[in-house]
């Protein structure tokens, strides 16, 4: 697991690179990837200029896509066989599990729902949360 961690450490920063340069132009965005381990998400969280270890306030928020084992499968299956994922299907029950758990700081999202529905949802949650005074407290500390 620390090798696999390692190995993904590179492409976290690179991705909260792209967070931290959306919130320089004070925009909401939706970043898709899978980082089901706590140290994951902190690196993403870290975008935050006023991040710190531990508390989650933050202006990163992680979203689980919350959806049912049998779903969940079926989606494996199919883009698997269409080439387009590197995932073993052996590895399906880890995610399950980690769905299963209760986890702090994750918006749980029905994943069932159409997508438009899903980003609406997620943009929702997060404008209720970014107030502007805060966005542009966040702009004077990126730079």
């Amino acid at each position: 697991m620390a090798s696999d961690c390692k190995d993904r450490v590179p492409w976290l920063e690179t991705l909260r690179n792209v967070l931290r340069r959306g919130l320089v132009g004070s925009k909401t965005l939706i970043l898709a990837c899978s980082a089901l381990q706590k140290r994951y998400r902190e690196i993403l969280r870290s975008a935050d200029p006023n991040y710190e270890p531990g508390p989650y306030a933050s202006v990163v928020k992680s979203v689980l896509l919350d959806v049912g084992a049998e779903v969940l499968a079926a989606r494996l299956e199919k883009i698997a066989a269409e080439g387009k994922h590197f995932m073993l299907a052996k590895l399906l029950q880890t995610w399950i599990c980690f769905i299963l758990m209760k986890q702090k700081g994750l918006l749980r999202v029905d994943a069932a729902m159409d997508p438009e529905t899903i980003v609406r949802i997620i943009q929702t949650f997060c404008h209720l949360i970014i107030s502007p005074q805060r966005m542009d407290s966040i702009k004077d500390k990126l730079f």
